[in-house]
C-alpha cells in the first residue's frame, strides 16, 4: 500500500491512514494491528480512533473485544454521493448493450480533482478478475478513463495537471513524451487506451462523456484481461465504446 501523504494536519493524516487499513482488511483490527500497519504511535492512534468512533466513521466490531471496522457514516456519505450522480441510472442500460456487443466488462468513471474514480461497473459473463473495483481511484494519467478525460480538456488544463502531479519535474521528463503522445492521440481519435497500467495483463479503452456544454464529465471504459490489446483491436472495439459514451452524453445536461 502506498503511504498516505503527510500534511500540516497530523490528525487528518492519521484518520486517513486508519480508514485505509480498515478498508483493506478482510476482518476487524485491534488497535495494536492498526498501529503496526499505519506506523502511528499507540497513544495517537487511540485518540484518533476514539474521535472517529464518536463521529461514526469507525465502529467497534460486534462480538469481538476491542476490534474496529469502518463506521456507518462512511456508507451514508458514499451512498449520498452516489445517489446524486445523474449518470448512473442511464449508464446501466447503455453498458448492458455495450457489454453484449463486445463481451467485456464495462466501467463508468468520474473525475474528482486530479483523480479518476470508478463509479459503476457491469461485468461480462466469465470475465476474469482484476483490480478495478467501484470506488477505486487512480491518477488520471494512469488509466484509459483518466487519459480520455484529460485529453478532452483544454491544453492549459492539461499542463496544469502535469504541473500539479509533478510530472513536469526534471526527473520525470523522460516519461512525458509518451504521455503527451497518448493525450494527443486520444484527443484526435476520441478515445484513449491504456495497457498494463491498472495491472499486468489488463488493457482498457475509454471515451469521454460530455455535458451539454461539451465539457468532459465522466468516461465509459471497456477492460480486457488475459490478452494483448493491440492498436488494431483497440480501433475495432473503440467504435462501440465511443458510441456508448455519446449515448450517455445525450442524457447529460
Amino acid at each position: 500500500m502506498t503511504p498516505p501523504k503527510k500534511t500540516a494536519a497530523p490528525a487528518i493524516d492519521g484518520s486517513v491512514a486508519i480508514l485505509d487499513v480498515l478498508s483493506r482488511s478482510p476482518w476487524p483490527l485491534q488497535l495494536s494491528e492498526i498501529c503496526e500497519r499505519t506506523e502511528l504511535a499507540q497513544a495517537s492512534a487511540h485518540r484518533i480512533i476514539n474521535a472517529m468512533v464518536e463521529h461514526h466513521l469507525v465502529a467497534l466490531a460486534p462480538g469481538r473485544r476491542k476490534t474496529y471496522v469502518l463506521g456507518a457514516r462512511l456508507f451514508e456519505l458514499s451512498s449520498a454521493v452516489f445517489a446524486r450522480q445523474p449518470y448512473v441510472p442511464h449508464f446501466y442500460p447503455i453498458a448492458e448493450i455495450l457489454k453484449n456487443e463486445i463481451h467485456r466488462s464495462i466501467f463508468l468513471s468520474l473525475p474528482v480533482g486530479n483523480q479518476v474514480v470508478i463509479l459503476a461497473r457491469l461485468d461480462a459473463p466469465a470475465s476474469q478478475t482484476f483490480n478495478a473495483y467501484v470506488g477505486r481511484t487512480l491518477p488520471m494519467h494512469l488509466s484509459a478513463s483518466g487519459k480520455a478525460l484529460l485529453a478532452a480538456r483544454p491544453l492549459e488544463e492539461q499542463l496544469d495537471y502535469l504541473r500539479k502531479e509533478g510530472l513536469a519535474a526534471q526527473d520525470k521528463a523522460d516519461s512525458l513524451p509518451e504521455l503527451v503522445h497518448d493525450l494527443q492521440r486520444a484527443a484526435r481519435l476520441g478515445y484513449a487506451v491504456s495497457v498494463n497500467e491498472i495491472q499486468d495483463g489488463v488493457g482498457c479503452i475509454a471515451a469521454p462523456v460530455r455535458n451539454g456544454r461539451g465539457e468532459p464529465v465522466a468516461a465509459i471504459s471497456a477492460c480486457f484481461t488475459g490478452e494483448s490489446l493491440s492498436v488494431e483491436s483497440a480501433r475495432v472495439y473503440s467504435k462501440n465504446v465511443v458510441q456508448a459514451a455519446r449515448q450517455l452524453s445525450s442524457h447529460i445536461l
